[in-house]
């Protein structure tokens, strides 16, 4: 083309670009609707879910919130920790009811279920570490009376910032770290801050959550603030004084406050079961934590030592008060194997992050065991609680259940079952009446699952005479053995063999129920025995 052609006056240079763009656009279309925010996950929208139904105080979903009853299906502080550790995957209306219900009472309106301060609160009362909030009026208000006017503070508030003084004092006392400051976020100050609201009439004792915006991110460690009630009123809780409850309560809540500065994402069963242990520690004479042992190892040895969820994990403080009156090192007047394992856990250091069970794992190897060595032990001496836990005849801690119970005479038995990860079975035989002769004696026969999958046996004798022997079984790495012990019915009251799978390995982070949010490699592991007298 030449350069003349491309010459036209200004007019049609005009028509010509317009003819041009409007050939060139598209056809008009109706304006495109704006694309769908994402959907909130599954996850979240179930975290979520179970956070209002315990907050709301469901029926089924009974009482302490961070320590409900031994039958109670749902936690305060596990729901809204794990609600904290979602939030960012929910969107729209779920993504405000779990702001919510993160937010503190003096949030007002925004407060859990709607049940936030409705009037300006008191001026908080604080100490060097402590800020205790409340009001003056409402159901929210604390009993009013006040011994010492001059200061203006209801007595029970003034008891409760001495009560959490002196738990803040023992545990920082202990070698734990302090509970991680907010920043002034909520509630004026870098303090603690606990929060007297009525929460007993929702079936809560009290719990702790966070309301740190960096929840979904690595290093783990988070401030936390807590919620107690503002009470504990008789008509609303049934057992202990007021004052005892709150004693036992802030020791556990506390505790959780204590622990998010460690690792906030650890273990649900590792955070109720240590914090349940801690609150017998501080205030010993309470004794509130009894009352899990109904729902616990002892009760319970066929359930997985680490399971979360369910209340089960509050019964499983037992084991950390086994482990600690073996090894009753102390600094600050508590154990201080507790500590170490949370030492080990702390998502926070350079160190690597060790998740609950191993945590326990590498404590117990610097005492010259091993995990799977102590929690077999555990497991059978759980038959004898009165005599194996200091406080176990006292408080009438239950006996481990029996998983059967055999007299034998001259036939034998078979026995197979399957046990999961950190569970025992323990069967009871007992000579029958032909067996007066003091040369009987009792062949036990071991086909067990290989000993890396954590099988493991003790077979305790019990004489007639009141003496307790305890053998534990080495064997081969098949998983088999024989054993054979006294059995005549003039020396042998009864003999006992535990059956044991102490398994520590996990497929990690899978969303499972155990340690590590994984599930267990040796779960259902077949394991059979024989028994028959002989002479």
């Amino acid at each position: 083309m030449s350069a003349q052609s491309t010459r036209r006056t200004p007019l049609l240079a005009v028509v010509v670009a317009v003819l041009a763009a409007l050939l060139a656009a598209p056809v008009a279309q109706a304006e495109a609707p704006p694309a769908a925010a994402p959907a909130s996950s599954a996850q979240a929208r179930q975290a979520l879910a179970a956070a209002q139904a315990i907050l709301r105080g469901d029926s089924d979903v009974v009482a302490r919130g961070s320590a409900p009853s031994a039958a109670a299906g749902g936690d305060a502080t596990l729901a809204l920790r794990d609600l904290a550790l979602l939030q960012d995957q929910l969107t729209g209306t779920d993504r405000l009811a779990a702001e919510r219900l993160l937010a503190r009472p003096t949030d007002g309106n925004q407060d859990p279920q709607g049940d936030g301060y409705s009037v300006p609160e008191a001026p908080p009362v604080c100490g060097p570490d402590v800020c205790v909030h409340y009001v003056a009026t409402t159901n929210d208000a604390p009993p009013k009376k006040d011994t010492s006017p001059a200061d203006g503070v209801p007595d029970y508030v003034a008891t409760a910032l001495a009560t959490l003084t002196s738990v803040h004092n023992t545990y920082v006392g202990a070698g734990y770290r302090e509970p991680k400051g907010d920043g002034n976020r909520g509630g004026g100050s870098n303090l603690m801050d606990i929060y007297l609201s009525d929460i007993g009439d929702a079936g809560l004792y009290g719990y702790c959550t966070t309301d740190d915006k960096t929840a979904f991110k690595a290093p783990w460690a988070r401030s936390a603030y807590c919620v107690l009630d503002d009470d504990y009123a008789t008509s609303e809780f049934g057992t202990n004084t007021p004052i005892e409850n709150l004693q036992v309560t802030a020791a556990h809540e506390y505790f959780h406050a204590v622990q998010y500065a460690y690792d906030f994402k650890e273990d649900g069963w590792l955070l109720e079961a240590t914090a349940t242990w801690a609150e017998d520690q501080l205030y010993d004479g309470v004794d509130d934590n009894v009352q899990y042992l109904r729902y616990s190892p002892l009760t319970r040895p066929r359930l997985p030592l680490d399971t979360s969820g369910g209340g089960f994990f509050y019964g499983t403080w037992i084991f950390f008060r086994y482990l600690t009156e073996r090894y009753p090192a102390a600094d600050g007047g508590m154990p201080t194997l507790v500590r170490d394992i949370w030492r080990k856990a702390d998502g926070t250091t350079g160190a690597p992050d060790q998740y609950s069970w191993q945590a326990v794992a590498t404590v117990l190897r610097g005492k010259k065991t091993t995990a799977a060595k102590a929690f077999t032990a555990f497991a059978e001496a759980n038959r004898r609680p009165a005599q194996t836990y200091d406080e176990g005849a006292a408080n009438r801690y239950p006996k481990a259940r029996l998983a059967d119970s055999f007299t034998l005479g001259v036939r034998g038995i078979r026995q197979e079952l399957k046990l999961s990860h950190l569970t025992s079975a323990t069967y009871r035989l007992t000579p029958g009446g032909a067996l007066r002769n003091k040369a009987f004696k009792l062949r036990i026969g071991l086909d067990l699952a290989p000993t890396f999958r954590g099988s493991s046996a003790i077979v305790t004798v019990y004489t007639a005479s009141g003496e307790v022997r305890r053998n534990v079984i080495k064997l081969r790495k098949d998983g088999n053995a024989t054993k054979v012990v006294p059995f005549s019915k003039a020396a042998v009251r009864q003999v006992e063999v535990t059956l044991v799978n102490a398994s520590g390995r996990y497929d990690c982070f899978v969303r499972g129920a155990f340690s590590c949010q994984g599930d267990s490699r040796d779960d259902r592991q077949v394991q059979r025995f024989t028994a028959r007298a002989f002479r």
